[in-house]
């Protein structure tokens, strides 16, 4: 049994923590249906208590056990929370995909829904 996972940080491909993806398919870019806001430190908080823009990242296709090592990477529950959510692929068909939410603005209000990772 697989589950669908939408990321907009790290996880992302060519980020720090793809490697966490763990091989996982990529069905591509995609965006939330919902508007949402981006706070970013080094790392992106996905939070809903403010609705400005669709968020991008990617949707992969993951095991059961590898969603378990994504809560296990986000602090699921203790840190972020995850929530299933409508996000659009590129081909415009919208799928139900886990991602992970904050529950508290952090960091800087990013003013657009992209995280680029910057690596020093």
């Amino acid at each position: 049994m697989s589950e669908l996972v939408f990321v907009y940080g790290t996880l992302k491909q060519g980020c720090s923590n793809h490697h966490w993806m763990d091989k996982a398919p990529c069905l591509g870019s995609a965006s939330t249906v919902a508007h949402y806001a981006l706070y970013t430190i080094q790392y992106p908080f996905l939070y809903d208590g403010q609705a400005l823009y669709p968020v991008e990242g990617e949707v992969y296709r993951v095991s059961m056990a590898g969603l378990h090592k994504l809560d296990i990477l986000e602090a699921h529950p203790d840190d972020y929370c995850r929530r299933q959510i409508p996000v659009r692929l590129s081909d415009g068909a919208v799928v139900q995909a886990w991602t992970y939410f904050h529950p508290q603005p952090t960091g800087v209000l990013l003013e657009r829904g992209v995280f680029e990772e910057v690596r020093r």
